[in-house]
């Protein structure tokens, strides 16, 4: 997928529910922030993430645009990613449910809103 491709809103709600039900997915997008990465500092950021299953969130991640891959024709080889500016605005909304979480966690109250009238 491109960052420029449209697709209908069905397809994006399931998009973004893939990556929410996967517990490393936001971990990952997080871990990269707004910079750029090699897959092992995102593994040593992220204890108890596998190769495998960073690999794994790390294609899904670019299939859908939230972030793109670079490798460089070196020995070693050596891949980087780079949240692009869709994958940057979910790894933010992810900071602000994270603030949440830890609000209520820490028995915050809810801030009160005025009544919706029905």
């Amino acid at each position: 997928m491109t960052s420029g491709e449209h697709i209908d809103r069905a397809e994006a709600f399931h998009r973004v529910s893939d990556v929410l039900r996967c517990k490393w997915t936001l971990a990952v997008l997080d871990a990269l922030g707004s910079g750029t990465s090699r897959p092992s500092q995102i593994e040593r950021a992220l204890p108890g993430l596998t190769s495998k299953v960073l690999n794994d969130r790390l294609r899904k991640l670019e299939r859908f645009g939230l972030v793109t891959r670079e490798a460089f024709a070196e020995v070693p080889p050596r891949v980087e990613y780079t949240p692009t500016p869709r994958g940057q605005e979910l790894a933010a909304l992810a900071r602000t449910i994270g603030s949440f979480v830890d609000d209520w966690a820490q028995g915050g109250e809810a801030r009160e809103r005025p009544a919706q009238p029905r």
